[in-house]
C-alpha cells in the first residue's frame, strides 16, 4: 500500500530542510526525499567546508605576520600540516552533520527516504524512491545544483578537483591551475596561497569577478597581486598533456598568444547546473531546461501542486535564498499564491580578505531604473579598520533620485557582516536621517554605516 502525504520533499540541504521542518511544524504530514547525504552541498561540499577552510588560512596568514602587530613569531617556516588543515575542516562538518543526519527529522514525524537513485516522478502526485512508491498533494523540489564541466577538458585519466572532491584531498597542491575566475577560484585560490601554494586563475573575461562592480575588484586584484596570485584574464585552456606528476596546459589567450604551463592540480570552476538528471521530471508535466527548472514568481512549476526552489530553479544560488525560497513555497502552498521574494534585494558576500559584499541593486542596474541616480563612497579607513591593520576597502551606497537608498557594494574587513544593516535599510525604507541618528557601537567595522550615511547627509546639506 502506497503512503500518501500531505508534502514530499525532494532533497535534504538548505532549501529542503527548511522546506520539511516548517511543514511539519505546520501540522502536515512529510516526505524527506534525499539520494545522498542529509544536508546537502551546503554542508558537505560547500559553504561549511570552504568556510572553515578559508578561516583556517587567514589565521595562519596572520599567525606568519605576528611581528606587525608587536608580536613574536609562532610560525615556523615549512612546518604547516595540510592533512590537519582538512581533518579540521572535515570535523566542523561532522560536528554540524550530528544536528542534520537522518535521525534526527524522524525523531520529529518526518519520514526520510535515502536512496542513490534518486526521487523519480512517476506522475505529478507519485513519486518513486528506491523500491518505494510515495503520493503526495503537493511536492517542493529543493535538488541543488552540481559543478559543470568544461567540454575542452579531457579529465578521464587524471583528476581535476572542484568544489566537491576537493574536500577529500589530504596533500597540499603545491602549483594548482583554477578555470573560471568566480566566487570559489577566488576564496579557495587565494586561501590556498596563503597555506604556501602556487596559484594560478585564467579567466574567459576581462577579469576575475565579472559579477562585483569593477571598482570593488579593482581593490581585491591589488591584494591579489600583492599576495603572487597569477591572474590571466581573457583566456582559455585549450588542452591538458599528462606529464609524470605533472599536467600541462596550454592556454590560449584572446590576443591569440599560446602558454605552456606546467601544474600539479588543476581546479576547475565553470559554474552550475541544475540537479534534475533521472528525475523523469516530463512525468509530471514539469517545463526545465539545461539552466534550471522554470517555475513562476511564486516558485511554482508547470504543474501546479509541485514548487521547485534554491539552486535548481534559481539564478540566485546561495544558501540564505534557497532557504528563503523555501518558506515561500510552502507559504504559497499553504496560504495560495500570495507571497514572492523581492528579487532587487538578494544579499550575498564573497569570502576573500578582503570580504565583498552587496545589497539591493548594483549601480549599473539603478542606472537603468532611476534617472539619475547618487553613488557616496568612503574608505575603510576608520578606528577600528585602522585599529587591526585592515584599511584597505570602502562602502559604495547607492541612492534614487529622490536619495532614497536602495542598494550598496563593499569591500573590506567583515562587509558581510555590516552591510546586512542596509539590506534591513533598504527592505523597511529607512531614512538617511533615522540610519545618522542612530548610536552605533564604538569602535566597530559596522561603524562605516553610519559614518556614510552621516557624511552623505552632510553633503545633501551642502549643495
Amino acid at each position: 500500500m502506497q503512503k500518501h502525504y500531505d508534502i514530499a520533499v525532494i532533497g535534504a540541504g538548505s532549501a529542503g530542510l527548511v522546506a520539511a521542518t516548517s511543514a511539519k511544524r505546520a501540522g502536515l504530514s512529510v516526505a524527506l526525499l534525499e539520494k545522498n547525504k542529509i544536508g546537502g552541498e551546503c554542508l558537505h561540499t560547500g559553504c561549511v567546508p570552504s568556510k572553515t577552510f578559508i578561516n583556517s588560512a587567514k589565521v595562519y596568514a596572520t599567525a606568519k605576520k605576528t611581528n606587525s602587530f608587536g608580536l613574536p613569531s609562532f610560525v615556523e617556516k615549512d612546518k604547516l600540516d595540510f592533512s590537519k588543515v582538512m581533518e579540521h575542516v572535515n570535523s566542523v562538518v561532522q560536528h554540524i552533520y550530528k544536528d542534520e543526519n537522518p535521525e534526527v527529522f524522524q525523531k520529529i514525524g518526518i519520514d526520510v527516504y535515502v536512496d542513490q537513485s534518486g526521487a523519480q516522478f512517476v506522475n505529478s502526485k507519485e513519486i518513486k524512491i528506491g523500491n518505494e512508491i510515495i503520493t503526495a498533494e503537493h511536492t517542493i523540489i529543493c535538488t541543488g545544483s552540481s559543478p559543470k564541466r568544461i567540454e575542452t577538458v579531457d579529465g578521464s585519466y587524471f583528476k581535476f578537483f572542484d568544489n566537491e572532491n576537493f574536500w577529500e584531498i589530504r596533500k597540499q597542491p603545491k602549483n594548482i591551475l583554477f578555470i573560471g575566475g568566480g566566487i570559489i577560484s577566488a576564496e579557495i585560490g587565494q586561501s590556498l596561497k596563503y597555506f604556501g601554494s602556487k596559484v594560478t586563475i585564467i579567466d574567459h573575461n576581462e577579469r576575475i569577478l565579472k559579477v562585483v562592480d569593477k571598482d570593488i575588484t579593482d581593490v581585491l586584484i591589488k591584494k591579489f597581486n600583492e599576495d603572487g596570485i597569477k591572474m590571466i584574464p581573457n583566456a582559455e585552456v585549450e588542452s591538458f598533456e599528462k606529464k609524470g606528476d605533472s599536467i600541462i596546459a596550454r592556454i590560449k589567450t584572446t590576443e591569440h598568444e599560446i602558454l605552456i604551463m606546467e601544474f600539479d592540480s588543476v581546479f576547475l570552476t565553470a559554474g552550475r547546473i541544475p540537479n534534475t538528471k533521472g528525475m523523469n521530471l516530463e512525468n509530471a508535466g514539469i517545463d526545465y531546461d539545461s539552466r534550471w527548472i522554470k517555475t513562476n514568481e511564486y516558485f511554482q512549476t508547470t504543474a501546479e501542486n509541485i514548487y521547485a526552489c534554491g539552486d535548481v530553479s534559481s539564478k540566485f544560488k546561495f544558501t540564505h535564498a534557497a532557504s528563503y525560497q523555501a518558506d515561500i513555497c510552502l507559504n504559497n502552498i499553504l496560504n495560495g499564491n500570495s507571497k514572492k521574494m523581492n528579487v532587487n534585494l538578494v544579499p550575498w558576500a564573497i569570502f576573500t580578505d578582503p570580504e565583498i559584499a552587496h545589497t539591493g541593486l548594483s549601480e549599473s542596474e539603478s542606472n537603468k531604473l532611476f534617472p539619475n541616480i547618487n553613488i557616496f563612497k568612503v574608505d575603510a579607513a576608520i578606528d577600528r579598520f585602522i585599529a587591526e591593520g585592515k584599511t584597505e576597502g570602502f562602502l559604495k551606497l547607492i541612492f534614487d533620485d529622490k536619495n532614497n537608498i536602495v542598494g550598496a557594494d563593499a569591500i573590506g574587513a567583515s562587509a558581510g557582516e555590516w552591510i546586512q544593516i542596509i539590506t534591513v535599510a533598504i527592505k523597511n525604507k529607512i531614512s538617511i536621517e533615522s540610519i545618522a541618528d542612530t548610536i552605533f557601537i564604538y569602535p566597530t567595522f559596522a561603524e562605516i554605516v553610519k559614518k556614510s550615511f552621516t557624511r552623505f547627509q552632510r553633503s545633501l546639506k551642502q549643495q
